[in-house]
């Protein structure tokens, strides 16, 4: 964002911002991954889960 706001043209600022939306979307999509890793309350068993026997 901070690169667009610099940019010399509205094609490079185009550019930067496109840019800066896929990094937000892939941020977005980091986090939803992280909080289906965190652990769930004791006896709720995943069925892909195998370690658990």
């Amino acid at each position: 964002m901070r690169l667009a706001a610099k940019a010399g043209s509205q094609t490079e600022k185009d550019v930067y911002l496109q840019i800066a939306e896929g990094w937000r979307k892939l941020a977005l999509e980091a986090l939803r991954n992280e909080r289906q890793d965190m652990p769930r309350a004791a006896g709720e068993q995943r069925s892909f889960r195998h370690d658990r026997d």
